[in-house]
């Protein structure tokens, strides 16, 4: 019975992701569709379909934002997927080249 529950909390076992990921780290803003600025946060890693954001209000990031990296002049449609404590998980919504 130990293994089987090993077995589903295996990190490896539920990567549910398609793409590889990519670890970096980017200064970059959270803005509102509008393109007004709300927070800034640091990019930890990214693939072609997302991103996850390191930010300290990350209670005050929208379901759907802007993500302006700094220093690229690069751009994001992007949706909030999920959340935790400092962090989120954003899927791109425009397309993004490797």
């Amino acid at each position: 019975m130990q293994d089987h529950f090993a077995k589903i909390a295996d990190p490896e076992h539920d990567e549910r992701r398609r793409e590889r990921r990519r670890t970096v780290f980017l200064q970059a803003d959270v803005c509102r569709l509008d393109g007004s600025p709300i927070v800034h946060c640091a990019i930890q890693d990214t693939s072609r379909s997302g991103c996850k954001i390191i930010c300290d209000e990350v209670d005050l990031v929208p379901d759907e934002i802007l993500l302006s990296i700094r220093g690229l002049n690069e751009t994001f449609v992007g949706r909030v997927m999920w959340r935790a404590e400092g962090s989120a998980g954003i899927q791109f919504l425009n397309g993004v080249s490797e």
